[in-house]
Parts: C-alpha cells; structure tokens; sequence
C-alpha cells in the first residue's frame, strides 16, 4: 500500500494541504478558503479544510496518508476517510510548521501575513510565544495593520503636503470605489472585513515601491513594531549574543522588501549575529514533512531538496 504525508496549513486568509510521497516530491496541493474561528462560520471553516484537502487528494486511492496539521472532525476528515486509510495524524501547529519548512530547530519565528505572532525557541528547548490576539488587542506589522494605515493615510492625504499619497487614488481602485468618498462608505456603511483590509497591504508595498514616501514610511512604522515584539522576545530568551537564525513567514514577511528590509535592520542591531531564513517551501508542505518524520522517513538532503524542487509545479497544477 503506498504511503503519503499530509500537511495541512490553516490560515486566517487560506488554507493549504500538502501531499508529499515518501521521496520527498510535492505530489498533490489544495487551497480553501479562511479557516479562523473568530472570524469565520464553522460551515465556512469546515468547507475551507474540505476543499484544501480534497484537491491535494485528487486521483489519490487505497494509499496510507499520515496526517500533520489541524484536520477538523466531519467532513474534511471524511475526504481522507472515503478513498483512504488515515493511519497517523499528528496535530503540528504553524511553529512547528515553520521550524520545518525553514530546517530549523531552534530560532526566531517572525510571521507577519494576515495577523502576525513572534515565537522563540532558545537552543535548550525553551519557547516563548508573543502575539496572535487578532486585530484589536495585536497583530503588530501585519498585514491588516499595514492596510489600515494604508485607509487612514488616503483619507488624510488631503490635509497637507506631507501627507499626500498615491495611496488616495490607489486604495479606492482596489476597493473599486470612487473616490475617497466611496472608500468612507465601503468602510462604515457597507462595512469591510478583517481580510478586506490586510489585502489592501499589497497596495501599500506597491505604492511604496513606486517610490510613494508615505506608503514606504509607514510599512517601516509597522515593521518597527513588530520588531519591538521580537525584540523583547529575544531579550526574555536571552538569544542576543547567539547566531540567531530568524525566520521570516507570512506575506508581507515574505512579500515586501520595504518591510523586510526594515526588521532586518532592526534585529541586526538587537542581534550582530542574525542570520535571516526565507523557508523554501510553504508551511504545508512544512507540515508534510513532519509526517514524513512520523513515518520513518529521514529529513535526508535529498527529500528536503525534492520538496522544494516541486512544490511550485504542484502549487500552478
């Protein structure tokens, strides 16, 4: 019987699912839609694990498929269920996702997409999680936070000279609004969601990369305070005179050089021996690998290298 690892990935914005063989090779990938509690029906959530998982399973029958990740009771759990037998699942969160998808067992996790956490993880074991409260009481750099200082800095555009921003034209068209006028309605009237607003990140990293001076400061502003976060975390974990690798997950970590740019001279100066890692694959496919792990299958430099050789062309497929 043929033998698959399935990493699942759940997100505030997506989910994914990742299945790899025992070579290491991305053969199967799927996306669903959002998967937080807070902020999503549990029809919704179901739905979003159901498809993910369904599209990395596709043609797949008769196998053994070892788990890693959140695999929710109902109907995602049916899809591996109805053509396979689940013989293993082991319930990895996104850190212990991220230290495997970057090959790390110990370190500084700095994920900044929709929301935003800082983890660490001293060399000795010791971890020490700050962030993931959401967009009320965290969510420090994120991408909603970057997004709502996109709206507030287009509504005040008007004000004065500084303040003037391609960003008063630029977020209306995304929003598909005419003018500031439409975006104040968008926001209060029609009312706009968590994920409306961190997608509006994107807007901002690109107006700052036309050389906007106002979208660029205030992707540093938010880089500056989740950078305060991992500071403070390094600090309690006392890893400032190690050779610290950091590792960079979410989209705007991943996604915007004006952002990362700005925590990694941030931390530099916290830590002079701040190596920075940007995982070749995704948290999925991080996750796959854990189950590999729990089949027996070593994470030789061979399985890693497939894995990242072919997530790409699973991910397009």
């Amino acid at each position: 019987m043929a033998r698959y690892a399935l990493g699942i990935d759940g997100g505030g914005s997506k989910c994914d699912a990742a299945l790899v063989d025992e070579t290491g090779a991305v053969v199967g990938w799927g996306r669903g839609g959002p998967t937080h509690v807070y902020y999503d029906p549990p029809e919704v959530i179901s739905a979003s694990y159901t498809t993910a998982v369904s599209a990395a399973l596709f043609g797949v029958a008769g196998a053994d498929i070892w788990v890693a990740g959140h695999l929710p009771e109902g109907a995602p759990r049916d899809v591996v269920l109805a053509a396979n037998r689940l013989t293993a699942h082991l319930p990895a969160t996104e850190v212990d996702s991220a230290y495997a998808s970057a090959q790390e067992e110990w370190g500084l996790i700095v994920l900044a997409g929709t929301g935003s956490f800082v983890h660490g993880r001293s060399p000795d074991g010791r971890d020490l999680h700050f962030g993931g409260l959401g967009p009320i009481l965290d969510d420090y750099g994120s991408a909603y936070a970057i997004g709502l200082l996109g709206l507030r800095a287009a509504t005040a555009s008007e004000w004065t000279d500084a303040r003037r921003t391609s960003l008063a034209e630029a977020i209306p068209r995304a929003l598909e609004r005419e003018g500031l006028r439409g975006v104040f309605q968008r926001v209060y009237v029609e009312g706009i969601t968590r994920r409306e607003i961190a997608a509006l990140a994107r807007v901002v990293d690109e107006e700052a990369e036309k050389g906007d001076r106002v979208a660029a400061r205030y992707l540093r502003q938010a880089a500056d305070e989740l950078a305060d976060v991992a500071v403070d975390v390094m600090a309690e974990l006392g890893l400032g005179d190690l050779p610290l690798p950091v590792i960079a997950v979410g989209s705007v970590a991943r996604g915007s050089r004006v952002w990362r740019e700005r925590m990694g001279q941030r931390l530099a100066e916290a830590v002079p021996e701040m190596r920075e890692v940007l995982p070749p694959i995704q948290l999925a496919t991080g996750a796959a690998l854990l189950a590999l792990r729990q089949m027996g299958v070593s994470w030789s430099q061979g399985v890693v290298a497939r894995a990242g050789e072919t997530e790409a062309h699973a991910r397009a497929d």
